[in-house]
C-alpha cells in the first residue's frame, strides 16, 4: 500500500490505523503536540485509532514547536 507522508511516498505491507502510522513515524515517541491531517482534513486525536489509512492517502504529521 502506497501512502504519502509529509510529501514522501512510502510503501507499507499491512493495513494500518492513523494511530499506528503516527507511532511508527515518531519511532514510538509520544504524540503530544502533534496534529495529523488525512487528505487535507485534520483528524482529531480521539479518532486516530479508528481511522484507517488507505492506498494513496496523503498524511501530514505536524509537530508544534515553541519559539518566537
Amino acid at each position: 500500500m502506497k501512502i504519502k507522508i509529509n510529501g514522501i511516498e512510502k510503501v507499507f505491507q499491512n493495513e494500518k490505523t492513523l494511530d499506528e502510522l503516527v507511532r511508527e513515524e515518531l519511532n514510538g515517541n509520544g504524540s503530544d503536540g502533534i496534529a495529523v491531517a488525512k487528505n487535507y482534513k485534520v483528524i482529531h486525536r480521539q479518532n486516530w485509532n479508528e481511522t484507517k489509512v488507505n492506498e494513496n492517502d496523503e498524511i501530514e504529521i505536524v509537530t508544534a514547536v515553541q519559539g518566537g
